[in-house]
């Protein structure tokens, strides 16, 4: 026994029941799936030792008992079937979330194992997107809150719902946006600062709330902000949308420097026009397209191509590339905080500087 027992793997021997007086029975697990699991064993449990000690007492296995159901062969394949992905027990809240690119980072995140929270002004949409999400990658893969990213009330609460879902938070992704086209001589203050307020403010008020439960956690993380190509290659009659998304771009790198001592990575996409996913058209381009075509001298039908055929590769950018891009930040594999990622195709004018 003793040397079929030497062959075996330890366990992980971390709890996955904790009985707090007062507060109850809490549980965790790799996904919130597992976690129900635990914490439905654990009150099914309870209640067959309070029954049993009702009519005369409860006598549990002993050790030797319990290690051989624990290591027995066949649990063990069990627990050990498939090998974990990329952010396995990670939470990644995604402002913009029911959007079209929103939409492409959940995807990517949840087909890594990450658990997402959509956060979005349209709770319809919100609610929808998180059960497609479900229904793809499995019960409480996703959840919704429901916050517009210029309202700093809303966005706080919007993150105290992501710790009460998930019990924290790990990846922030500022994605949120918005934008306008009109020439400079003719862009009204008022204009600018409504796109301002989402883009840049918005920004703003996901890396403020983001560092605050980072830093309560003190378990490190990663915010990977949306920014845009137009950060290095701006375009014509795109001023509001150009500089409120640069000044985002220059913010990022403010919290990279200051996040890095509690082990916070802040790095940056910039990513060129996606137009949809999933069949989600995105509500950006659905509300400038026409006017960004006519800037170009493009009819709406020429526009995506235009966009594809502009780059060095000659391919079309999806959500799903951005989504690709912030899971190679937030799985860690290399030391990197402050960077800038084109996921554009190539674009010359839009290389990093």
């Amino acid at each position: 026994m003793a040397s079929k027992r030497a062959r075996l793997t330890k366990l992980d021997s971390a709890p996955r029941v904790v009985l707090a007086p007062g507060v109850g029975v809490l549980a965790w697990g790799a996904t919130k799936k597992d976690a129900r699991i635990a914490a439905d064993l654990a009150e099914h449990t309870l209640r067959t030792k309070a029954t049993a000690a009702a009519i005369g007492g409860y006598r549990s296995l002993s050790d030797a008992d319990l290690f051989d159901m624990e290591y027995w062969s066949l649990e063990q394949a069990k627990l050990g079937k498939g090998s974990a992905r990329a952010l396995e027990g990670q939470v990644v809240l995604v402002t913009g979330g029911a959007g079209a690119i929103g939409l492409g980072v959940a995807d990517a995140c949840c087909k890594e194992g990450a658990h997402v929270v959509l956060v979005d002004r349209d709770e319809q949409a919100a609610r929808a997107a998180a059960s497609g999400l479900e229904a793809k990658h499995g019960a409480g893969a996703a959840t919704w809150a429901v916050a517009d990213v210029t309202d700093d009330a809303a966005m706080r609460g919007a993150f105290d719902a992501a710790c009460v879902a998930y019990g924290g938070v790990d990846v922030v992704v500022p994605n949120a946006g918005i934008a306008f086209v009109c020439p400079v001589e003719a862009l009204t203050t008022a204009d600018a600062r409504r796109v301002s307020d989402v883009n840049y403010l918005g920004v703003l008020a996901a890396l403020r709330e983001g560092a605050r439960v980072l830093r309560a956690q003190g378990t490190g993380g990663n915010i990977v902000v949306n920014a845009s190509k137009n950060v290095f290659a701006p375009g014509k009659d795109f001023g509001a949308y150009s500089a409120s998304k640069a000044a985002a771009h220059q913010l990022a790198k403010v919290a990279a420097l200051e996040l890095a001592a509690i082990g916070v990575r802040v790095n940056q996409i910039n990513a060129d026009a996606v137009f949809a996913h999933d069949g989600t058209r995105s509500g950006l381009w659905q509300d400038i397209g026409p006017a960004r075509a006519k800037s170009r001298g493009l009819s709406m039908e020429e526009l995506e191509a235009f966009y594809r055929d502009r780059n060095l590769l000659r391919t079309k950018v999806e959500a799903i590339h951005v989504g690709n891009a912030v899971v190679f930040f937030a799985s860690e594999r290399t030391p990197t905080t402050g960077a800038t990622l084109p996921v554009d195709g190539g674009i010359p004018e839009a290389f990093p500087r």
